[in-house]
C-alpha cells in the first residue's frame, strides 16, 4: 500500500492535482448521492432510489 501512495502523491504532484481538495470533494458529492440516513446498511446504486 506504502508504495501505491508514493506513486499516488507523485501522479499528483506532476498532474498538479491538490489530494486533500479532490477527496473533500470527492466526498460532498458522494454524501448527496448517498445520504447516510437514507441508504446505510444497502448495497443499491444511486439511481435506483427513489427519492433521492
Amino acid at each position: 500500500m506504502a508504495d501505491v501512495l508514493l506513486y499516488l502523491v507523485r501522479l499528483a504532484d506532476k498532474l498538479e492535482v491538490y489530494l486533500y481538495k479532490a477527496a473533500i470533494e470527492k466526498l460532498g458529492i458522494s454524501n448527496k448521492k448517498y445520504p447516510a440516513d437514507k441508504v446505510r446498511g444497502d448495497s443499491k446504486k444511486y439511481s435506483e432510489y427513489d427519492n433521492l
